[in-house]
């Protein structure tokens, strides 16, 4: 098996954190062809997004379709443990984030110049990263996301938390914490967490480098 992607992206990152939850040993390699657009990576994935999976000669695609079919192929240690009910709550968990807080997320990416900002844009990103993380902090349970242990819910929380804190103080002094202490306090947890420092460190290197070769007026 290879996982195609880049630890900079926040759905790469949560499959990295559940193989590495689970103790698989998955490399991580660039797109074929060099491109996530080239004709190689193309017959992958159609979309020309990442991340893929190459599974045995078959692929998968789509962020949380392949930790799903990660625990379906490898159960031990599972991302979705427990009864039907709490499954539930960590995939509507991870939904709930996909949903309604990455969109305005990521699209603050290309308003971090404050020269070429698009205010209005970046007011109503706010506003439906603010209504999104309202209703996660409905849903949240602790310590972890979903419960007593690391679940699916929690590849796609850690990641979003990382992206919260480095882009939103770029806008202002705006702690997205502050107002949602259950989110602080599983954030807080999995930040202790070894393997999941260890992603944030890769994630932040990752960042660093990327925001590096971005255009000075971006």
């Amino acid at each position: 098996m290879t996982l195609y992607g880049s630890p900079v992206s926040p759905y790469v990152a949560r499959v990295l954190l559940a193989i590495r939850y689970k103790g698989l040993k998955i490399p991580l390699a660039d797109a074929p062809g060099g491109s996530l657009k080239s004709p190689a990576y193309l017959a992958i994935n159609p979309y020309g997004k990442m991340p893929a999976l190459d599974a045995d000669g078959g692929h998968v695609i789509e962020s949380e379709i392949i930790c799903e079919y990660l625990d379906e192929r490898f159960p031990e240690k599972s991302i979705l443990p427990g009864d039907a009910l709490a499954r539930a709550r960590a995939r509507t968990i991870s939904r709930a984030l996909d949903l309604y807080v990455l969109p305005g997320l990521l699209g603050l990416l290309g308003q971090m110049n404050p020269v070429t900002r698009d205010q209005p844009l970046v007011d109503r990103n706010m506003a439906d990263i603010r209504k999104g993380l309202d209703g996660l902090e409905f849903l949240l349970v602790g310590p972890w996301a979903a419960g007593p242990q690391l679940t699916l819910a929690d590849c796609t929380l850690v990641p979003t938390c990382f992206y919260l804190e480095r882009f939103l103080p770029v806008f202002g002094s705006i702690d997205a914490f502050a107002g949602h202490p259950r989110m602080a306090a599983v954030w807080a947890v999995a930040k202790a967490d070894p393997l999941v420092a260890g992603l944030l460190d890769e994630m932040g290197t990752g960042l660093d480098a990327f925001m590096r070769r971005r255009p000075a007026n971006s």
